[in-house]
């Protein structure tokens, strides 16, 4: 076979690729447009499908093809099978390196194209193809040059949603699959898909998937749909052709046609050479017998006979001189041969020469992107031109043009560079490596500064900044981009010397957030940084504590502060320095920067948040999650039945949703190597998935008659152990999927939790019934137990990562640490009373840390332990959920607040504040003495009590609840004097006093509002006219009117009197209003509800006045102060506010916007932005007293001038 070029330079450059700052785009497709519609609505949705699946074209003009006469049979062959009907729909064309697979792929596809029938062409590259992207790159492609069927894949990308996380599976099915069913009565001929070099898309490893759905895709499509594959005879590429449904070609560089072929090949491309007059041959030269040697060396293969060709041709002066050494010298009959050949002529080969060529090729080699000379060169800090003039000596090597990629003509080439040890050209890959990223640090050292694109004290959004892309065009080059984007990667590549260390050292000292401007204002901070930082710390590991410990601080400082640097680039000075200044080291180490005009005041001690990232569930609540091995991954159980994977540097999913369970996944699992996932789910099953494609490899057989409680892996890979709440513990075989032996039974309540030892030979499990068990797996006999130490159901077990070690926690609020040889206890923790004395005392959850030196504990009260596994003593606790307010009372002077947590508590204050009513979920209603603490209990009531209210002589207390009873009770005697009050058929939610004390109003589940006389007991009146549970109640001041709210969105102002509706007011919102209560003149009604605001009404006509935003979850209670100007609320998030409806006496009017934490003007200028954990904390213009907890912020502007 022979080459044609239709460009100077003919390339074997293929593939998938990223763009210079290292941004995966798709790999290529040349598509035919011949009957693409021209009008508006055609190019609207072609480009839609374009900016959904995310395809990208890399022209392959300069892709040669075979001459006229040349591969004949092969041609003639797959024109057969494209055309041919009972075909497979697979075929699979290998052969060895230069034997022309890529060729012949590009002869049949533009043979297809110019004949004007629809033809897919993808061809990938080595190191930089993406096998994820192939299904969406094929899908666009298909609906440029096959428009019938645009229309179909548009349909059903709206119908699926976001595509990103969707498994390759999922995507043949959406993108390709249906579409091509859905047009099959419209294809009356072949559709060809040329997928070329598939053995250089991705590694073995990340292809299986691709390789998978290919196998198992292709052949459910219309069979028209033709797939025609080229690679190398690789490991897994051979599996392959053996399929029944794959026809294989195989290509022998000396077959006969290979041999005919080449010399074909050289005759033509020296024979125009010479025609052309560019190659002088005197006319006793013996032309023919010259080629024929030539042909000879070549030996049948054609990327031999190619760069030949190219070296005569780059001859220029000299090129016959050139052919006469290729003829004349009977031992080069091999490429390496040739290479050395074409080497030795292209250069000096000094020292400089030498070096600059291993630091360029190095370049081109191990880039995590395609590269220009000018990227090289600004890389390399080299003169304009030196790059491109040595590149131009070495034409037959590489196709090289202005602005374009740098490519090698054949992946022999680099073969060759990396393993011919001793030559001036040779590539040392670790040494080359280590020197790249010697060159990033030392590049971003000196171009990086502070403010690179002078956006200085900018408030803006960087897509608002007008001018931006011209200043990012002007500072921040391309191949610095590319620097800022790789480094870690280029890092990575290389093991731990103190050469690089250093330099890292200096550029975290110095550079850090300056290079942190650049991912920032490219658009890849988000993408980026999280798996930056995190792989760079690893890669430190024991090696420089201090760096590693300021680099992981930089991580979850970046993850913490990832939306707001991403949006906005100056506030990695306005907002992380500032916010996060006290707990730091970064922040502290990089303060000189912080902007001066606004500051964050601390009242108080802040609270450490170890939380670095909360991660929103579009889907449901998650009730399991797990890390892979290596950290990189979580893997995500839903309460839906739905699996996710998610990226742990970025948090976004990256497989799934997963369906396949038919109840909430309660228990998920990694396997060892990170390559599978297992889950175990209420519908009593169990699942094993792909971890990469999310493909399902098997489902248990129900054999569980229960809930799966909990799934685990063995060490070794080969097991799976189960537990459900039908008390049994089961093994899997992990291969296959059978149970493994039979079930093992020894405990006599719910088996909670199950581990395996290290090596995979014992399985210990702890139960309800108080016990712990350790099983030897072979024999399922007991090896030590039961052992009956905890006096409280056990929850959680694990063995110690040297297995000498078991942990096991309880409710009986302990941990203990058991010999696992002898099942002695060697430690008990005690954290807390049991769980019969306290709700929240039991210990739920235990963990060990990889090294074995400490473990992690959950308890019911929200706080995560960290534990010194030798000695038990406590390392650290955070506690990771504020408790929630679920009432307040403002006393009548209004110089007391008393709150109520989230253990259902409700609180009161008698008139003449000596004391303070509570009722609670223990069925009691107490009173408190303020200045002395003694308490008065009155019980009674068969429910939880829902609410107190004092009449307004001190004398007594009303009292609803759960029970649908209202109960009177004296103060003086403790005793109930009234009641119980029966009208209500569901709970009663709120009672309230009238001014005058001789009547109660209720509000309750029933959806009415009653009035009850306080001495009879009588019911006076029943107020209807809400739709959903009434909330709250209250009196006005003059006893006239009543105002009540409601679930059903309304608060209402009825008439005492007549028990008519004076105004209804609808809130607009669909939120539930939790708290109402008049103000002190009976002019306006205060409000609290679901939507996080406050909101003050005019009493009279339901108008709006004012909102109040500040809380960040459900606002449950509110109160006016006797003053009327002040107000207070209470929350869910934690928080108590007090609220003033003064105006803002500060210079600069701001408000937080709760949704996503920024601090914005009255021009929307962004002022700075607040992590989640602090929004409850802040104080706010309206809102300048926060009683949440001994910690608030408070934010303070710096006049200009000063």
């Amino acid at each position: 076979m022979s080459f044609h070029q239709s460009g100077p330079n003919a390339s074997a450059y293929v593939g998938v690729v990223n763009d210079v700052g290292g941004s995966q785009y798709s790999v290529n497709g040349n598509n035919n447009t011949f009957n693409l519609g021209t009008n508006d609505t055609d190019n609207a949705l072609i480009t839609r499908l374009k900016n959904t699946l995310n395809p990208s074209h890399i022209p392959g003009d300069s892709r040669p093809e075979c001459l006229e006469s040349t591969r004949v049979q092969t041609l003639k062959g797959i024109d057969e099978w494209i055309y041919g009907i009972g075909y497979p729909s697979i075929l699979l064309l290998t052969g060895g390196a230069g034997t022309g697979k890529s060729t012949i792929a590009t002869t049949v596809a533009e043979t297809r194209r110019r004949s004007g029938h629809p033809v897919c062409h993808l061809f990938f590259i080595r190191g930089k193809s993406d096998p994820s992207a192939v299904i969406r790159t094929i899908s666009y492609n298909l609906a440029v040059s096959y428009p019938p069927i645009a229309r179909f894949i548009d349909e059903e990308v709206k119908r699926s949603g976001e595509l990103s996380s969707a498994t390759l599976k999922s995507q043949f099915d959406i993108l390709l699959h249906k579409p091509l069913s859905s047009i099959t009565s419209e294809i009356n001929h072949s559709i060809l898909i040329v997928l070329d070099a598939i053995d250089e898309c991705g590694t073995p490893y990340s292809r299986q998937v691709l390789m998978s759905v290919l196998r198992d895709g292709i052949p459910s499509l219309h069979s028209a749909i033709r797939f025609l594959i080229t690679g190398r005879p690789e490991e897994d590429i051979i599996p392959f052709a053996s399929l029944s449904n794959v026809r294989h070609i195989t290509l022998d560089h000396q077959s006969e046609e290979s041999m005919h072929d080449v010399p074909v090949y050289i005759e033509y491309e020296l024979g125009m050479l010479r025609s052309s007059n560019m190659l002088k041959v005197p006319s006793d030269w013996p032309w023919g017998e010259r080629l024929r040697t030539l042909s000879e060396s070549a030996n049948g293969l054609f990327i031999w006979a190619s760069t030949a060709v190219k070296f005569i041709q780059d001859g220029r002066l000299n090129r016959l001189k050139r052919l006469e050494r290729l003829v004349n010298n009977p031992r080069l009959l091999n490429l390496n041969d040739l290479y050395i050949i074409v080497l030795k002529n292209a250069l000096q080969w000094d020292d400089d020469e030498s070096s600059i060529f291993k630091d360029i090729f190095s370049l081109i080699f191990f880039s995590k992107s395609p590269l220009s000379t000018k990227d090289i060169t600004g890389i390399l800090g080299l003169q304009d031109d030196t790059v491109s003039e040595l590149l131009s000596c070495l034409r037959s090597l590489v196709a090289c043009e202005e602005g374009q990629p740098i490519k090698i003509h054949h992946t022999s080439f680099y073969d060759y560079l990396v393993s011919c040890d001793g030559q001036p050209w040779y590539i040392d890959i670790e040494v080359q490596k280590r020197n790249i990223a010697n060159i990033c640090f030392d590049r971003m050292g000196e171009l990086l500064r502070y403010d690179i694109c002078g956006l200085e004290m900018s408030l803006k959004f960087n897509k608002d900044v007008p001018d931006l892309h011209k200043r990012i065009e002007r500072n921040i080059p391309s191949f610095l981009k590319y620097i800022c984007c790789n480094w870690p990667k280029h890092i990575r590549d290389v093991p731990y010397s103190q050469e690089v260390c250093e330099r890292l050292k200096s550029f975290a000292y110095r550079q850090l957030l300056f290079w942190f401007e650049v991912l920032s204002l490219t658009g890849t901070f988000s993408n980026r940084v999280g798996t930056a930082l995190l792989n760079t710390a690893m890669w430190i590991g024991n090696h420089d504590q201090e760096l590693f410990l300021f680099l992981r601080d930089a991580y979850r400082q970046a993850i913490v502060f990832l939306d707001p640097i991403s949006a906005s680039t100056p506030h990695i000075y306005t907002s992380f320095l500032r916010v996060a200044i006290e707990e730091s080291i970064v922040a502290k180490h990089y303060s000189q920067y912080a902007h001066k005009r606004f500051w964050i005041e601390y009242i108080g001690e802040k609270p450490h948040n170890y939380c670095i990232r909360v991660i929103e569930s579009h889907y449901d609540y998650v009730s399991s999650v797990s890390f892979s091995s290596d950290g990189t991954r979580i893997v995500c159980g839903y309460h839906v039945g739905t699996v996710c994977i998610l990226d742990s540097a970025n948090w976004r999913i990256i497989v799934g949703p997963l369906e396949g369970h038919k109840g909430a996944v309660r228990s998920v699992t990694f396997s060892p190597d990170g390559r599978y996932i297992v889950s175990g789910s209420e519908d009593c099953t169990i699942i094993k998935w792909d971890a990469i494609s999310g493909d399902l490899i098997w489902q248990s057989s129900e054999l569980h008659t229960d809930s799966v409680a909990s799934v685990v892996l063995s060490p070794d890979g080969k097991s799976i152990a189960s537990v459900s709440e039908d008390c049994v513990i089961r093994l899997w075989n992990a291969e296959s999927g059978e149970q493994d032996g039979d079930p093992i039974r020894g405990h006599t309540g719910i088996v909670s939790s199950i581990a395996f030892s290290p090596d995979s030979l014992y399985l210990v499990s702890v139960s309800w019934d108080e016990t712990v068990i350790v099983w030897d797996v072979t024999s399922r006999k007991v090896k030590l137990g039961p052992l009956k130490e905890h006096e409280g159901e056990v929850n959680a077990v694990e063995f110690s990562p040297g297995g000498d070690v078991i942990v096991s926690c309880s409710d009986d609020g302990t941990i203990r640490i058991w010999d696992a040889v002898t099942g002695e206890v060697k430690r008990v923790i005690k954290t807390g009373a049991p769980k019969k004395f306290s709700e929240d005392s039991d210990i739920i959850h235990v963990s060990f840390a990889p090294d074995g030196s400490s473990f992690v504990s959950l308890s019911g009260e929200y706080e995560i332990r960290v534990w010194d596994a030798l000695g038990g003593e406590e390392i650290t606790t955070s506690v990771y959920k504020q408790a929630s307010i679920n009432t307040i009372a403002v006393s009548p002077s209004g110089l007391l607040i008393v709150s109520g947590m989230s253990n259902g508590s409700v609180f009161s204050f008698s008139p003449d504040e000596r004391f303070v009513a509570s009722g609670s979920s223990d069925k009691t209603v107490k009173l408190w003495n303020i200045s002395n603490d003694d308490c008065i209990t009155f019980q009674g009531h068969t429910d939880s009590v829902c609410s107190v209210a004092f009449s307004s002589s001190n004398s007594h207390i009303a009292s609803g609840s759960n029970d649908k009873s209202i109960r009177i009770w004296n103060i003086d005697n403790r005793e109930m004097v009234v009641g119980p009050l029966i009208g209500h058929i569901f709970s009663v939610n709120s009672v309230c006093y009238s001014p005058d004390g001789t009547r109660i109003v209720s509000g309750s589940d029933d959806t009415t509002v009653r009035i009850w006389n306080s001495e009879t007991g009588q019911l006076i009146s029943t107020l209807t006219g809400h739709f959903s549970w009434v909330n709250s109640v209250a009196y006005s001041p003059d006893g006239s009117r009543i105002v009540s709210g409601s679930h059903d969105r309304t608060i209402v102002v009825w008439d005492v009197e007549t028990g008519q509706v004076v105004c209804r007011l609808v809130t607009g919102y669909l939120h539930s209003v939790n708290s109402v209560c008049f103000s002190p003149d009976g002019n306006k009604v205060l409000s609290g509800s679901d939507n996080r605001y406050v909101h003050i009404w005019d009493a009279s006509t339901g108008n709006l006045c004012r909102s109040f935003e500040g809380h960040m979850d459900y606002v449950k209670f509110v109160c006016f102060f006797p003053d009327g100007v002040h107000f207070a609320s209470g929350s869910y998030d934690g928080a108590i506010r007090m609220w003033t409806l003064e105006d803002d006496t500060n210079d600069v009017i701001w408000h937080l916007r709760r949704d996503d934490g920024w601090v914005v003007g009255r021009d929307g200028e962004l002022i700075m932005w607040i992590p989640l954990d602090l929004r409850s904390h802040l104080r706010l213009p309206n809102s300048p007293i926060v009683l949440s907890s001994s910690f608030s912020m408070k934010l303070h502007f710096v006049s200009p001038e000063t």
